[in-house]
């Protein structure tokens, strides 16, 4: 193959290199916001988008990619298209609509033709997505009433903010402190068993922290995938609830 066919766009390259959109949302952060939590997998691509349910609009979306460089550019590029979109004009696009908007130019492929396939996923995620909304939407409506009664609430508003505030008042230096010390407690154990280890290289504007996979991590599929949701998830509920933890790749 010559290297002509192995061209990928400059959009495809900034997409699958410098995703803004990788990462999960959890049930919590559906119930917090009101809105309905649908997720999709489909081979090696997992979608989460958050529907609001009165207009059944995307408000935000999210994903993993477990296959690599191609992967990730079709899901960085869906995500950013579907917010705001309708749930019917998000399941509408199609693989095509999806490789378009990668283009630089309109008569060049964003990719190489033995890469095309990939852009297959696209409307087998979609169909999931629609088919599990109307789930995704009762139970979005049933955890509205529940905190609207006030049962099951765990934490005041106030006492929310006041956790939140105390971690955007702590500087950059001290939020890695914060952060390397849930990660030595909770997660550095099972990544150094298995030859593996994470450094936290920054933490921005309070809610980005970016993390290089060191040893065994780095060459370790799941370490972009049910590893990083891990250490995600328990960031979260350590330390402040929208934070990201973004790779560094």
């Amino acid at each position: 193959m010559s290297v002509a066919e192995e061209k990928f766009s400059a959009k495809f390259e900034e997409a699958a290199s410098k995703p803004k959109h990788r990462g999960a949302f959890y049930q919590e952060d559906a119930t917090e916001k009101g809105m309905a939590l649908v997720e999709a997998k489909f081979k090696d691509m997992k979608l989460y988008w958050l529907v609001d349910v009165g207009e059944s609009r995307v408000y935000s979306a999210k994903f993993f990619a477990y296959g690599g460089k191609v992967s990730v550019g079709i899901c960085e590029q869906l995500c950013a298209m579907v917010k705001g979109l309708t749930l019917d004009e998000a399941c509408s696009l199609l693989g095509a609509d999806v490789e378009r908007a990668l283009r630089d130019d309109p008569d060049e492929p964003a990719v190489p033709e033995s890469k095309k396939t990939a852009f297959g996923n696209v409307p087998e995620l979609l169909k999931i997505i629609k088919e599990k909304f109307p789930e995704a939407q009762a139970v979005a409506q049933a955890s509205t009433s529940i905190k609207d009664s006030g049962a099951g609430k765990p934490k005041s508003a106030r006492e929310l903010t006041m956790q939140e505030q105390a971690w955007m008042d702590l500087d950059e230096a001290d939020q890695i402190k914060q952060v390397d010390l849930v990660l030595d407690e909770k997660v550095r154990p099972a990544l150094m068993a298995d030859g593996g280890n994470i450094q936290v290289m920054e933490v921005v504007d309070g809610e980005r922290v970016l993390v290089q996979y060191q040893g065994a991590c780095g060459s370790c599929g799941s370490s972009l995938g049910a590893t990083l949701s891990f250490i995600e998830r328990t960031l979260r509920q350590e330390l402040y609830g929208d934070l990201q933890v973004v790779p560094n790749m």
